[in-house]
């Protein structure tokens, strides 16, 4: 219950449900709704941050909000500073907040997630605490290599939080949100991982955040080395010696595809191979089952005139906003705007949009990284070991682009 402005009291919806993608993460988004009504017999919210367009898809088990329907005056400022990804979990607290108006509980999943048994342990939960978040991973580890990971993206994976609509979860949200609208950038390097690596600051300033530490919950191949996944009678337990549970739902996080859990290199610990198959192949039939039909392209990689908006421009806008952010909307010409895009250099070049280049990668960059340590190599003969390392801290600075203001006109 809630007390409006008049003091009259409003009867609020008890459970939400919620997701946030762009349309090339919807089919994934679909698998998770029709996982959580069979489990929770619940419709999923799902916010689209796309330019609304004609799809096909099956509109069972959802409901679809358009971003652009509900988001603040500065959506499009923030659509252009961010990519696709820093954008949709830059808005989670913001969506949290607005939901928190019209819920008494509200659960977030990631779009890449799949139920495989009921909320119960998240709905009792939500009895007794304010905030939930599950952690990476529950045992001690010993690794400093996997510890600075954790450090670097995070102690707490955000593919999951629950809220009770009362004043701390909202303090909560608000805090988080500030966060996230200045600050959502995806560069672990610089100390920043979109919204994840805030709430890491969370239990620390909110006592009424409560860690979840059941090993059914958020399981997925960055923690599935402390986890052993089985099948009994066509239901999948999950055991570490300690604890044992229900799956309660799997992370699909860089999904693999078919048979492969996920595109990384990971220890499976004591996980059968044909048991993981049988994870991943569950999955890939939801996703066929669910594919949409239209133009995938993400709308705000585009400028109105058709031009691609590439990481170095958004970057650029976001260290000069100051300078252009009496520009509410650019995406539509603007002379200031293209003023700023000339004076820099960064139109794009081509049709071609940008793709993140990985260690994965390497081989097929063998060449260029040659290069690249070749010139390294003669600028340390050429100023020596002191002023190379010097060079060296300041293209770790320069890189985050975002901080280096006198980079750009």
């Amino acid at each position: 219950m809630r007390k409006n402005n008049n003091n009259e009291i409003i009867k609020m919806n008890k459970v939400c449900v919620f997701t946030v993608c762009n349309i090339g993460y919807l089919n994934k988004a679909l698998a998770l709704a029709e996982s959580l009504k069979k489990y929770e017999d619940k419709n999923l919210k799902i916010f689209l941050f796309d330019k609304k367009r004609r799809l096909s898809f099956n509109t069972n088990n959802v409901e679809i909000i358009w971003i652009e329907d509900i988001a603040p005056d500065n959506f499009f400022q923030l659509a252009f500073k961010y990519n696709v990804i820093e954008l949709t979990t830059a808005f989670k607290p913001f969506i949290g907040k607005y939901l928190s108006n019209l819920y008494e509980n509200v659960i977030f999943f990631d779009p890449d997630i799949l139920l495989y048994d009921s909320l119960s342990l998240i709905h009792d939960s939500l009895e007794k605490n304010s905030f939930l978040l599950t952690p990476h991973i529950l045992k001690v580890e010993y690794s400093p290599i996997l510890n600075l990971n954790y450090q670097k993206f995070g102690f707490y994976n955000l593919g999951f939080f629950a809220f009770k609509s009362n004043d701390e979860s909202k303090e909560i949200l608000e805090w988080w949100w500030k966060q996230c609208e200045s600050y959502c950038f995806d560069e672990a390097h610089q100390g920043a991982f979109t919204d994840q690596k805030w709430m890491s600051l969370g239990p620390l300033y909110f006592p009424g955040i409560k860690i979840l530490k059941n090993i059914g919950l958020n399981v997925a191949w960055w923690n599935i080395y402390e986890r052993e996944i089985s099948i009994n009678e066509g239901i999948f337990e999950v055991s570490n010696g300690e604890q044992k549970s229900n799956l309660i739902f799997f992370h699909f996080s860089a999904f693999g595809g078919k048979e492969i859990i996920a595109k990384k290199t990971f220890n499976t610990g004591k996980n059968k191979k044909e048991t993981l198959a049988e994870l991943s192949t569950t999955y890939s039939f939801f996703l066929n089952k669910n594919k949409v039909k239209g133009s995938l392209k993400y709308s705000y990689d585009f400028h109105e005139n058709g031009m691609y908006i590439n990481p170095v421009l958004r970057r650029a806008y976001a260290s000069k906003f100051a300078q252009l952010e009496q520009v509410s909307n650019p995406f539509i010409y603007n002379a200031l705007i293209d003023q700023f895009i000339r004076l820099n250099y960064l139109k794009s070049r081509g049709i071609n949009n940008y793709s993140l280049i990985s260690h994965r990668d390497k081989d097929s960059y063998s060449f260029h990284i040659r290069i690249y340590f070749l010139i390294l190599r003669l600028v340390l003969r050429i100023f020596g070991a002191n002023k190379f390392m010097a060079i060296n801290r300041l293209m770790t600075y320069s890189s985050g682009l975002v901080q280096t203001k006198e980079l750009w006109k």
